[in-house]
């Protein structure tokens, strides 16, 4: 069996990172709004809470080809997403100018908020000696978000970028078990998606919760987390 529920401890924990614990600080409508207002290109939040959606479900994968600029890939699949959302051409240089300053701003820390009490619980897991990874399909970007707000806490950063897969395929679980040298089996993953998180994971050998931490509700999932070493409060 791959359910947490199976496992009598784990010998690492991974999570997923945008909303599971990583939260962004406004409506990401509200930014893509609030931002194209400032280089004249036309959005409202309802425009873009309706077309936000549907650009990243058309959207194709960011794992990069073979030898490429994994940082200029990345960057141009942001474009082409963005420019779907706004509905602008590529070669607009008012779009243009928005979509620098749009990307610029996903990649400050401050565009993310963390729950107060995570940091301390993985402090807690980390003083044990538990191997702490994420896997994201985040792009580059998340390595000095985290550097910023949750230094030194992660071992292991799988993403699209590094591993050659994305969620929920099974290979970028089956890296970052290999990244850590320990058994997928003997790892915990944790997210707030069913299929690419959990189901995904349970498809690569893990055992898997579906959690998330709001930012107004950590204590069930820390208490649980937190539990297989008996260090809930």
């Amino acid at each position: 069996m791959n359910d947490a529920l199976a496992l009598e401890r784990p010998q690492a924990v991974t999570f997923d990172a945008v909303g599971t614990f990583l939260h962004v600080a406004e409506p990401v409508a509200v930014s893509y709004t609030r931002i194209a207002h400032e280089f004249a290109v036309e959005a409202t939040e309802l425009t873009m809470r309706q077309r936000l959606p549907m650009a990243f479900q058309a959207a194709p994968s960011l794992v990069p080809p073979q030898g490429c600029d994994v940082a200029e890939f990345e960057r141009d699949w942001w474009r082409k997403l963005v420019s779907r959302v706004y509905g602008c051409g590529l070669d607009d240089a008012n779009f243009n100018a928005c979509f620098d300053a749009l990307f610029d701003y996903f990649a400050n820390p401050t565009a993310w908020r963390i729950h107060d009490k995570f940091a301390p619980m993985l402090l807690q897991l980390r003083e044990l000696d538990v191997p702490l990874g994420v896997i994201s399909n985040f792009d580059r970007r998340l390595h000095a978000i985290l550097d910023a707000l949750l230094p030194d806490m992660f071992t292991v950063l799988a993403l699209p970028g590094n591993s050659g897969f994305q969620k929920p395929q099974q290979g970028i679980f089956t890296y970052a078990a290999e990244q850590m040298d320990i058994s997928p089996s003997h790892i915990l993953h944790l997210g707030n998606h069913q299929t690419e998180d959990v189901e995904a994971a349970q498809a690569a050998g893990m055992h898997a919760l579906r959690w998330s931490f709001p930012p107004g509700d950590i204590t069930r999932p820390r208490e649980r987390l937190l539990s297989y070493w008996s260090l809930a409060d």
